[in-house]
């Protein structure tokens, strides 16, 4: 089954969470949300993190692979107000999204059974979800269980949902590698208990816009809050207008005289028009045109508003989650991951440029051919219309697999002829041998272990025919086993006791390294 894609709530964009500490301990903190209209009080044990306290949990999110910026990134994008960890493992997600045809509800309580059934149908008749059904939670929940294939591995979701003054609440948790059980369901159980929802939202406070100065400062950080009016004139107030979004969608609403076109303007453009009411209201939905600084015209024929306010997309969500490894073995790999969903996931490199489609969960897969061994470097970009794009940089290291190397290894090797090497070990340097012998004794080349390698059995227990073999330091060999060496000859020579010839005399043995050594053949 695939998760659900949520509208982003505006609200949750412009606002940041403020937290207020009622006692001395951590477990004691209250965080109040007043813009979403709820306040949480941490547990003993638990871990809150907020779009405004990340930077104190920094040592956390290094030690979990991601950093606070990313963290942000996808907190906006998905609309979370927070999460929490309890220690003894899961992690829940709180966010707050428009209640779409429900956004006249007040209050979960008040809702008859009736509508509270369909509250609930809306969610099981969307095929998106495995399980759906109301819990005895207070207040009321729909609970749903979801599950999706990411790299291999099950990975399910568990979601709670209820009403609250007109907008959705999601409690998330997600499952790797199992169903959901009773102890994930106490986890979020025990995070809806701690949430107390408040009898009405605060609007934001407006923010000042800096003033300019001469020297040039650097681009302060967006903050919450509501845009400023520039100029004004005649009867017409406009309200619903942000400081900062990252939502191209604006619903404007506002007062005027009745019964008269109100329009909606960026740079002498008109973004859309409506007629106000009777009672002089009017609502306008329009899309800001760019991202920038922007100063929006509200005007009717004889009244205008003008208000300044500024339009950042959010960055799109791009996470690599196959190949746990960056060295693998065989001509394929896949590359899996995360992003949006729906977006389209681009992959360059040498040879290579392709693109995919992300489904209703974000995960993609994209299949890389290496045709020889080696580490080739791609840029992956992920874009979906309304998110800034996001790149990064994916390494990958083809290693051949032994068959591979002995294979490669065989269309260049030669007979071994030891009387010849013996001769003229010069004339066979970076020729490739194979041999069966018996290890002897070890010694130090260039810092390098060296096995004496005995490649003819004369007769039973007596080795013949001492050849110096050059390891790695991994390879699995001990005095006296008999294994097959795959060899590549240095052109020099060690000296070996006389004990390893027929002669009986001391000779300079060849010297070559170990390109492979594998058991007896």
């Amino acid at each position: 089954m695939k998760h659900p894609t949520l509208a982003l709530l505006c609200a949750a964009l412009l606002c940041a969470a403020l937290a207020l500490p009622t006692g001395a301990l951590a477990q004691q903190t209250t965080y109040v949300f007043p813009y979403e209209g709820f306040r949480y009080t941490q547990q003993e044990g638990e871990t809150v993190l907020t779009q405004t306290n990340l930077e104190e949990h920094e040592a956390l999110l290094t030690s979990l692979g991601t950093t606070k910026e990313a963290v942000l990134a996808s907190y906006i994008a998905s609309g979370i107000v927070m999460e929490v960890i309890p220690e003894d493992g899961g992690q829940i997600a709180v966010s707050v999204v428009s209640a779409g045809a429900f956004a006249d509800v007040q209050n979960m309580a008040e809702l008859s059974d009736e509508r509270l059934s369909a509250f609930a149908a809306q969610f099981e008749n969307s095929g998106l979800y495995e399980t759906c059904a109301l819990t005895q939670t207070e207040p009321v929940c729909v609970r749903m269980t979801s599950s999706a294939m990411v790299a291999s591995m099950p990975v399910y979701t568990l979601r709670y949902a209820t009403l609250h003054l007109g907008q959705l609440y999601l409690l998330t948790q997600t499952v790797v590698g199992r169903a959901p059980d009773e102890n994930d369901d106490a986890r979020v159980a025990q995070v809806l208990a701690g949430m107390k929802l408040l009898q009405s939202r605060t609007e934001p406070t407006p923010e000042p816009t800096p003033t300019p100065t001469p020297t040039p400062e650097p681009t302060p950080e967006p903050t919450p809050g509501v845009a400023q009016v520039i100029a004004s004139e005649g009867e017409l107030t406009v309200e619903g207008v942000p400081a900062y979004t990252n939502d191209a969608s604006l619903t404007l609403t506002g007062k005027t005289t009745a019964s008269v076109e109100v329009r909606a303007a960026v740079d002498g453009t008109t973004l859309g028009r409506t007629t106000s009411r009777k009672d002089g209201t009017f609502s306008l939905t329009v899309s800001l045109p760019e991202e920038g600084d922007l100063v929006l015209a509200v005007m009717t024929d004889e009244a205008e508003q003008m208000l300044s306010l500024r339009y950042e997309m959010a960055p799109i969500p791009l996470t690599v989650t196959d190949p746990a490894e960056p060295v693998f073995t065989g001509d394929t790999v896949t590359i899996k991951g995360v992003t949006a969903p729906e977006a389209t996931v681009y992959l360059k490199g040498t040879g290579v440029s392709t693109n995919v489609k992300a489904n209703k969960s974000g995960v993609y897969s994209i299949r890389v051919t290496f045709k020889d061994a080696g580490t080739q470097a791609f840029s992956l970009r992920a874009s979906l219309k309304g998110y800034q794009d996001t790149e990064m940089d994916v390494t990958l290291t083809r290693e051949l697999t032994e068959r591979e190397r002995l294979t490669a290894f065989r269309v260049k090797m030669i007979d071994f002829d030891y009387a010849s090497i013996l001769k003229e070990p010069a004339r066979f340097e970076g020729k490739q041998f194979k041999i069966r012998g018996r290890v002897m004794e070890f010694t130090d080349y260039d810092g390098s272990p060296c096995a004496l390698v005995c490649a003819r059995n004369a007769s039973v227990g007596v080795w013949y025919d001492p050849v110096w073999i050059v390891l790695d330091g991994t390879e699995d060999v001990a005095v006296d086993s008999i294994l097959t060496f795959y060899i590549i000859s240095e052109g020099t020579t060690l000296p070996a006791d006389g004990r390893y010839t027929e002669e009986g005399e001391e000779i300079e043995a060849p010297v070559a390294r170990a390109f492979l050594v594998t058991e007896a053949k």
